[in-house]
This record gives C-alpha cells, sequence and structure tokens, in this order.
C-alpha cells in the first residue's frame, strides 16, 4: 500500500468519527491516466482532504504554499501526498510548469481557483490559474463543490463532482480565439468555467 493510500484510509476514519461526509458524483471522476484539472470551492483547511477522500481510486496533486516545505516534518509528508510549491506572490513559471506535467501524465491536479479561503460561505471570484493551465494543457476543467451544514461535531460536509467541462467549448461560446488570450479574455472564460462550480454549490446550500 502507499503512503498516499494509507493516509488517504487514516484520514477517512478520523474524519468520519467527527463530521458526516456526503459524496456525490464520483462516477463523474475520469478513469486513471486521463489527465484532468479539478476545480473546487475553498471554505477550511480540510478541503483537500475531502476532495481526496471523495475520490477513491485516483490520486491527487495540490499547488501549496511553499511556507509549508520549509517545515522539517511536515515538508516530506506533504510532498508523499502530492503537494508541491508554489510561490503565491509571484508569477511561480517552476510550480506552473509542474502543473503542467501533472496535467499532461494523466493525473489529477486539483486547485482552488478563489486562490484562499473564503470566510463566510460566499463563493468568491475565480482567478485565471487553473483556466490558463486547462488552455496550455488542452486538457477538461472539473467542477467540484464543497459545502458544510456548520464545522461543528457531526455536522453534515457534501462534496460534488460534476461532469468535465471542456474550457475551448466555452471559448468557442464566447467567440474567443487563442489569438485573443489577453487578460480580459482569461478572465471571462475563467468566470464561465466557474458557473458549474457555483450551480452546484447553490443547490447543495438549498439541500441543507
Amino acid at each position: 500500500m502507499s503512503f498516499y493510500n494509507f493516509a488517504r484510509n487514516v484520514c477517512s476514519v478520523l474524519f468520519k468519527m467527527y463530521f458526516k461526509l456526503h459524496v456525490k458524483g464520483a462516477d463523474n471522476v475520469p478513469p486513471s491516466g486521463e489527465g484532468i484539472i479539478l476545480v473546487s470551492n475553498h471554505q477550511s483547511n480540510l478541503d483537500p482532504v475531502i476532495l481526496g477522500l471523495g475520490v477513491k481510486n485516483r490520486k491527487l496533486f495540490f499547488m501549496a504554499k511553499q511556507e509549508l516545505f520549509k517545515v522539517p516534518i511536515l515538508s516530506p509528508i506533504i510532498k508523499k501526498l502530492g503537494a508541491f510549491p508554489v510561490n503565491r506572490g509571484s508569477k511561480d513559471l517552476d510550480a506552473i510548469k509542474k502543473a503542467e506535467e501533472i496535467v499532461n501524465s494523466g493525473r489529477i491536479l486539483a486547485m482552488f481557483p478563489e486562490g484562499g479561503r473564503s470566510k463566510t460561505g460566499k463563493l468568491l471570484r475565480p482567478k485565471v490559474g487553473a483556466t490558463k493551465i486547462a488552455i496550455s494543457t488542452g486538457k477538461n476543467l472539473l467542477p467540484c463543490s464543497i459545502c458544510y451544514s456548520s464545522k461543528r461535531f457531526r455536522a453534515n460536509v457534501y462534496v460534488e463532482y460534476g461532469k468535465p467541462v471542456s474550457v475551448e467549448k466555452i471559448m468557442d461560446s464566447l467567440n474567443i480565439t487563442n489569438d485573443e488570450l489577453n487578460s480580459k479574455n482569461l478572465k471571462v472564460i475563467a468566470e464561465k468555467s466557474w458557473e458549474k462550480v457555483s450551480e452546484i454549490y447553490n443547490l447543495q446550500r438549498e439541500e441543507i
């Protein structure tokens, strides 16, 4: 058993002792060998664990702020769990290259396009990083939403994976060509792709 699967099993036991986890749409996660960019909202430090628990047969890879990799004990652990460093204060070309390599090699890159946690429960506007990687690799986005009924003991936590979204088709629907990929149009594409996450999240909130 790999370290990732071992850690996943341990987290599953611990998590289910505290929360009631409800997973929906896991069959929308593509089979092993197909690269994709999972995009999710972000409300808690537990979100990466939740996403990993929902995807049983595949490993997720995450960008994590580079400061975490300077902690002696934590650094080797998160590396084995699929995390790689990113300098969030600048345009980190090494992190972008690593992200593209992950997707192009048929693995799942998980990203939180909001760029940080929402402290109000309201979705934040997405940044363009995930969209740019989808365009450069030609891979789809996998929309996902996490919703907490509360953060208290035995609260319900809902995670739902939507159907893959083609950024190419979004660009076609917006009449945006590759030659027109300026910062303004990238934001428009990112906002359009984020609509599916928003749709899933709003339905989850209605069901709570």
